[in-house]
């Protein structure tokens, strides 16, 4: 189904392909906000204690490590403030990112502070996330799932908006990519002019066929047409993604690695050894 029908079942709801519409009570209850110093990033449910979301959300301006004590994480709500919000402990993003050349490896994994209840009956607040993990093909229809902040706003409401999934060589193409999305990244977006604010935080949930897909990383831009946002695909971070939930140590203070340069492994030809070692797997599974 492409991008110019009228119409779409999301969630058991008919959109229009090209506005943002208001989330619903209970329509996206893997979608929460985290709230630190002024700014707003999507995070899903993986489990009663993490949440995913953008490597870049762990990060000041200037690509120091930001402290946990300046974030709340509010789940559960489609307007933003309307609850405390909940305490996060730790965080860790991958130890590859590197804001200075081109967002790679823009993921990580947040620690609440208490446990997120995720059994009561429904309809249940919030659960965790189901994802998906397989290819999806150029032309699919899906879903992307973020805060938007009208002009002067005093309430941030959750909208979902439909994105069709551009390939690859078209979006390395356009200028406003330049070339930076890699296999382990998807760009999606529309063909159209929508002026209306959208959904274009870090973190925001890009869902193919009801499930998690992607991540919002970097690039979106509201109102333009061929102007798609550039996504971290769940799939190659699935097995780190493991990893993580399960340390117990404390991150050090400081930036993140200077331009050209990352930690974590070696690399060839500038490409992260992590980021190797993903394609070529994911290569030989296809």
């Amino acid at each position: 189904m492409k991008i110019f029908l009228a119409s779409l079942l999301v969630f058991g709801l008919a959109i229009d392909l090209v506005v943002s519409q208001a989330a619903l009570p209970g329509q996206f209850p893997s979608h929460g906000a985290l709230i630190f110093q002024g700014r707003i990033c999507g995070a899903t449910i993986l489990n009663n204690r993490h949440v995913l979301s953008a490597a870049s959300c762990g990060l000041s301006p200037t690509f120091e490590r930001l402290p946990v004590a300046a974030y709340t994480l509010h789940l559960g709500v489609v307007h933003i403030p309307t609850t405390p919000g909940m305490a996060i402990i730790q965080f860790y993003i991958h130890e590859e990112y590197n804001p200075h050349h081109e967002h790679w490896n823009n993921i990580a994994v947040f620690r609440t502070a208490l446990t997120i209840i995720l059994d009561l009956p429904p309809p249940a607040p919030f659960s965790a996330v189901e994802t998906y993990n397989r290819i999806v093909p150029d032309g699919e229809n899906c879903v992307l799932v973020g805060w938007v902040a009208p002009p002067q706003h005093t309430v941030i409401p959750l909208q979902h908006q439909v994105q069709e999934i551009f390939s690859r060589e078209y979006c390395n193409s356009l200028p406003q990519v330049a070339g930076s999305v890699l296999d382990s990244m998807v760009c999606a977006g529309n063909i159209l002019v929508n002026p209306n604010p959208c959904p274009n935080n870090p973190g925001g949930a890009l869902y193919c066929y009801g499930r998690l897909f992607a991540i919002m990383s970097h690039n979106r831009q509201c109102g333009m047409p061929n102007a798609p946002g550039v996504y971290t695909q769940y799939r190659f971070y699935e097995h780190w993604i493991q990893v993580q939930m399960n340390r117990t140590d404390t991150p050090p203070a400081g930036p993140t690695p200077p331009p050209g340069g990352h930690s974590g492994g070696k690399s060839i030809v500038g490409i992260p050894l992590f980021t190797l070692l993903s394609l070529l797997t994911l290569r030989l599974l296809a």
